[in-house]
C-alpha cells in the first residue's frame, strides 16, 4: 500500500500518521509497515532537542496504526462510520533501541487471536534487521457514544 492508500485506511491524520507504506498484508494472519522517521517531525522538538529519539509511546502508536489497518483490511473492523479501534492492553513491551531521525523503522504485526470485537497482537519494530521494540497489544471495536 502507498502512503495514500494507507492515509485512507486510518483515521488518523497530521501530524499523527505514523505509517508510510505497507509492503506486506496477509488478511487476519499479518501486516508487514514502514515507517520512515525523519528529523521534522513534531515530537522531535522537544524529545530530545539536543538528541532526537522517538518516543516509545509513538512507537507503540504506529505499530497500533499498522494492527489498524490489518484489521480494517481483514474484517472491516473500525471501518464504519462513528467506529473506531481503542487501544485496550499493551502487554510485556519492551524497547531495546532508540529510534531517531534517518531511521527506517519496519513494523512486523501477527494476529494472536480474534474474539468478536477484540483482537491481540504480537508487535515487532525493527532497524536495519536490529529489534528496536516488541511486545503485545489488544484492540476492541468502539462506537461513539451519543451524550443523553
Amino acid at each position: 500500500m502507498t502512503f495514500e492508500e494507507v492515509r485512507a485506511a486510518l483515521k488518523q491524520r497530521f501530524p499523527m500518521i505514523m505509517v508510510d507504506a505497507v509492503t506486506e498484508l496477509e488478511t487476519g494472519k499479518r501486516i508487514h509497515a514502514i515507517k520512515n522517521v525523519t528529523g521534522n517531525e513534531i515530537q522531535f522538538l522537544g524529545h530530545f532537542p539536543e538528541h532526537a529519539v522517538m518516543p516509545g509511546t509513538l512507537i507503540v502508536e504506529a505499530v497500533g496504526q499498522a494492527a489498524s489497518i490489518l484489521f480494517a483490511k481483514s474484517m472491516g473492523t473500525g471501518t464504519g462510520p462513528g467506529e473506531f479501534l481503542v487501544l485496550g492492553s499493551i502487554n510485556e513491551m519492551r524497547f531495546l533501541k532508540p529510534v531517531v531521525p534517518g531511521d527506517r523503522m519496519e513494523m512486523e504485526v501477527k494476529v494472536l487471536k480474534f474474539i468478536d470485537d477484540f483482537a491481540v497482537v504480537e508487535v515487532l519494530a525493527t532497524v536495519n534487521g536490529i529489534d528496536v521494540a516488541k511486545g503485545k497489544l489488544g484492540f476492541a471495536r468502539r462506537g461513539l457514544q451519543n451524550p443523553t
